[in-house]
């Protein structure tokens, strides 16, 4: 049999879209194996409030502030106003409750039993290491952002590095007020 460039050709694409087929099938279920309990008994619900929590944080500029539970404090009003707020008619209630216990652990804000918010304002490495550890275990049951605050922009990056090391990179971290510079204090 003559060697024909149009067959071999016609191989390597089949074989090709078989592979990036098979790489999104493996993929999606490595994403589905990565959902939280609310992503899985509720997708849709899931999806509705974390679409309004997403805009209302890109709107949210939060004050200089002395501590994290200060910052915890006003996200949480802010979040209970304006959800309401945004809100029609027909939209189920969304409950909002902040350091409520939960089965992974006490969340800095639970929102509609299906989003947590876990702040940060402490760049240390000890903060950033107990941060992964808090939003590991409740992303077991909740979508889980991290919001980080005043962190220098080279360690938000060493926590997105750590976290994509650990395939937890479905934990999204959301910045406010980016420090300038850098504090050396306990970092690796």
């Amino acid at each position: 049999m003559a060697f024909d460039p149009e067959d071999f050709r016609k191989a390597v694409v089949a074989l090709t879209l078989g592979g990036v087929a098979g790489a999104a099938i493996v993929q999606s279920h490595h994403d589905e194996a990565k959902k939280s309990r609310a992503e899985i008994d509720d997708p849709e619900g899931t999806e509705w409030i974390c679409n309004i929590v997403w805009d209302l944080l890109d709107d949210w500029e939060p004050p200089d502030m002395d501590c994290e539970d200060d910052y915890t404090d006003h996200l949480f009003r802010y979040l209970r106003r304006e959800i309401g707020a945004e809100l029609e008619e027909d939209d189920p209630d969304v409950a909002l409750e902040k350091r409520t216990g939960t089965l992974h652990g006490i969340p800095d804000i639970l929102i509609h039993d299906r989003l947590v918010l876990e702040l940060k304002v402490s760049s240390k490495k000890s903060e950033r290491d107990r941060l992964v550890g808090q939003c590991c275990e409740y992303s077991r049951g909740y979508v889980t952002w991290a919001i980080v605050i005043d962190w220098p922009e080279q360690r938000v990056q060493k926590l997105l590095d750590l976290l994509e090391a650990k395939s937890l990179n479905y934990i999204e971290v959301i910045e406010f007020d980016e420090a300038e510079g850098d504090d050396d204090e306990d970092e690796d």
